[in-house]
């Protein structure tokens, strides 16, 4: 019976290491996992909330693609660039990125609530709204001598919110509160960025097989 503490002990430490499995970078069978850093997401769309909400999609985007455990994720939330991760000249990317395997580019640019209803004789708190969103987005490989895209494209989606759960006042349910996850806002983030968080998962480890 002595050795019944070293076997719990044991099982604690094989479980401990498997759940932080996503925050290693490397698998449990010993095979290395694309390393990415995700860059901060830019937002042009110029939608007001009391909080960011590019650092908001970036930090959910980092989070549930870390948990997937299948790429190594480095944040890069803090860098600012000059140079356009979007045009044509990647060679930048080399130099920036260099410990990187691949590089994740977002840019928020549409990010609005428009009316699910265009009858005149609605009163605004009578009509339910959509959120329309859409994330341009760019993932470069970054191993070869030259960078090279592997995945570009502009991800779209829209949220319904009916009329009558339209009444968030997200001047007190902010980013942080854990009411927030479930406001039509917090489930419409979520979905978006479960979108993305797969685009860029697939493709990365499409890039990484071949």
């Amino acid at each position: 019976m002595r050795y019944f503490p070293l076997f719990v002990l044991s099982l604690f430490l094989i479980g401990c290491s498997h759940n932080a499995d996503y925050m290693t970078r490397y698998h449990e069978d010993g095979r290395a996992k694309p390393v990415a850093a995700i860059a901060s997401m830019i937002d042009t769309a110029t939608f007001e909330l009391p909080w960011s909400i590019s650092e908001e999609l970036t930090s959910m985007i980092s989070s549930q693609i870390r948990q997937g455990g299948k790429i190594f994720v480095v944040s890069k939330e803090d860098d600012t660039f000059s140079e356009n991760p979007f045009g044509s000249d990647l060679s930048w990317i080399k130099r920036e990125f260099a410990d990187q395997e691949f590089a994740v580019f977002l840019e928020l640019v549409e990010h609005e609530i428009v009316p699910a209803s265009k009858s005149k004789n609605d009163l605004p708190q009578e009509i339910s709204s959509h959120l329309n969103m859409a994330v341009r987005l760019r993932v470069v490989d970054n191993r070869g001598a030259n960078p090279k895209i592997v995945l570009q494209e502009i991800v779209k989606d829209t949220y319904f919110i009916p009329k009558t759960i339209a009444g968030d006042d997200y001047s007190l349910i902010t980013w942080g509160n854990p009411a927030f996850t479930k406001t039509p806002m917090g489930i419409a983030h979520m979905q978006l960025t479960r979108e993305l968080t797969n685009r860029i998962s697939d493709y990365i480890l499409l890039a990484k097989s071949r």
